[in-house]
């Protein structure tokens, strides 16, 4: 067995031989080495000198090593004239680990939710040899950590795993706070890191509503400006984009006994409802409004006055 990349030892060596078995020791011609066709890893390239002229009969091919690991690797030998040979099966390892890459990487989701792989359930990473081979016997300890942050958000989970046969499982991974352009750095001792493509965390299922512009005092019938303005948001505070229901508001406490007058009930675009013109017929101090909607928790804004 050998490493990628590395000089195939011992030499191999073919022979020239006759009709009875013996080295033809006149045989100078050139003697050519492939990968059979079928065996090993596809995709596999034969470097080094792989022609070779043979002296009294016997090619030595000294400086041949292949790219990529694998087993059941085979050579064929072929020259002019001859009937060419086959090679018994052998095995190219990986070379020592010398980086870490995302071997499937993260894709958006929304907040608090298992961060998926993009090719398949979990993000993995694969530890690698300098030819881009995954070291199957590296069973060392691999991390994840937050690169960009574009929200301020917190990483949860298990964000280091021990590799098996090279490649480590990250199958819990979450981030609390919605934004784009999230990316997420792999990294493991004395290795190279990865950095994963950019991804998005979008809002949960909306849960509650807030006050986001909060009302202000005015003149009685006058409007309340600047508009107010009710969010959906998810469990975790984030903005429910996916929220289009329905938002009313209706005056909570009324010291005036006053009227809310304009358009009360607002549907939601992108989980934001923003009410305009509203105003209140009669003076007060210490109003509040309630803002509700079907399947959602509702809000109470601050106190304003009317007057």
């Amino acid at each position: 067995m050998n490493a990628t990349g590395a000089i195939i030892t011992p030499s191999v060596r073919v022979t020239a031989r006759n009709s009875s078995g013996q080295t033809e020791t006149s045989f100078t011609g050139n003697v050519t080495l492939t990968i059979t066709a079928g065996t090993g890893t596809a995709g596999s390239t034969l470097s080094g000198t792989t022609t070779v002229a043979a002296v009294a009969g016997v090619a030595n091919f000294a400086t041949l090593n292949i790219d990529n690991s694998g087993s059941g690797f085979r050579l064929s030998a072929t020259a002019s004239g001859l009937s060419g040979a086959v090679s018994a099966p052998f095995t190219i390892n990986a070379g020592a680990p010398t980086r870490v890459t995302f071997s499937a990487q993260p894709a958006s989701t929304s907040a608090g939710a298992t961060i998926p792989g993009q090719t398949g359930s979990t993000v993995q990473a694969t530890v690698r040899d300098v030819l881009g081979n995954p070291v199957k016997t590296f069973t060392g300890d691999v991390s994840v950590a937050l690169l960009t942050n574009p929200s301020g958000g917190v990483l949860s989970g298990t964000t280091t795993v021990a590799a098996v046969a090279g490649i480590a499982t990250f199958n819990n991974l979450s981030i609390d706070r919605s934004g784009n352009g999230y990316r997420l750095d792999v990294s493991s001792a004395g290795l190279a890191s990865d950095t994963s493509d950019a991804i998005s965390i979008t809002g949960g299922t909306a849960t509650q509503l807030l006050f986001t512009v909060q009302p202000s005092n005015a003149a009685a019938n006058a409007t309340i400006a600047p508009p107010i303005r009710v969010t959906a948001l998810d469990a975790l505070g984030n903005l429910a984009t996916g929220f289009a229901g329905t938002v009313t508001l209706a005056i909570g406490t009324n010291p005036g006994g006053g009227t809310l007058a304009g358009t009360t009930a607002i549907a939601a675009v992108s989980g934001v409802a923003t009410f305009t013109p509203l105003s209140i017929n009669n003076a007060g101090v210490g109003y509040r409004l309630t803002a509700s909607a079907a399947g959602v928790a509702a809000a109470t804004s601050a106190l304003f006055s009317i007057n």
